[in-house]
């Protein structure tokens, strides 16, 4: 279940104005972060557990429009998409624009997006949310698998040739290993990073997989197998 993009941004400015003690330091709802390889069954995995859990879902193209939207710049939109380090690239258009659009402006956009979002609750997909609620009330998940049997699974579901698909893989991967490096010098393969790391080569059914996330999901945001210091107010 997609959001709107309004009504994200209407529901960051009420939880802007709401101050964070006590009970308020948790969410409203469960809080996820789904990193995943393409083709593991990822995307898949979080549609079903928002299903289950009623919870609305931050994918990545919602994440670029929020930022564009607050940041009024499409630019951000395209460097988001071509890759973190081209922004490097852009001091033409902010001598000319007067648009601070540098890495270091980004990234803070995308922090204060995703730790908006944090608060109201829902599953957050990629861009490094798993880094950016590393110290907050949120399951932290990665659903993993390796190229050759995600471009095998794809194709046996009809979405291209296996050895395209692989290549997609590979590249698609890259990227976003690359984002998260460049963004938080961190590597998706820290598995100290996430709470939880599904390897799905040899599954059929993701059931068992959505049952698991949300047996833990409702763990933490209940506060059953968290620190302390991540479900109290900070002092």
């Amino acid at each position: 279940m997609t959001t709107n993009i309004l009504s994200v941004i209407s529901a960051m400015a009420e939880v802007a104005t709401v101050p964070r003690q006590g009970d308020q330091l948790r969410p409203r709802q469960p809080v996820i972060t789904l990193s995943r390889d393409f083709g593991s069954g990822g995307d898949v995995i979080a549609t079903r557990v928002c299903q289950r859990l009623k919870l609305p879902l931050y994918d990545e193209e919602l994440l670029r429009e929020v930022a564009a939207r607050l940041n009024d710049d499409p630019a951000i939109v395209r460097l988001m998409d071509e890759g973190f380090g081209r922004a490097k690239d852009m001091w033409l258009y902010r001598l000319f624009s007067g648009k601070d659009i540098s890495p270091d402006a980004y990234r803070d956009t995308l922090v204060k997006v995703v730790m908006s979002l944090g608060r109201l609750g829902g599953i957050i997909v990629g861009r490094g949310a798993h880094i950016i609620l590393a110290g907050e009330c949120a399951l932290r998940v990665r659903v993993a698998g390796s190229p050759e049997v995600c471009a095998k699974r794809m194709a046996e579901q009809g979405h291209g040739n296996e050895a395209d698909l692989l290549a997609k893989a590979q590249e698609i991967n890259h990227r976003r290993g690359k984002f998260v490096w460049e963004a938080f010098h961190s590597r998706l393969s820290d598995a100290s990073q996430f709470d939880l790391t599904i390897n799905t080569d040899r599954m059929e059914d993701f059931e068992d997989v959505v049952e698991t996330i949300v047996v833990m999901a409702e763990a933490v945001h209940s506060g059953r197998v968290l620190r302390g210091d991540l479900i109290r107010a900070h002092v």
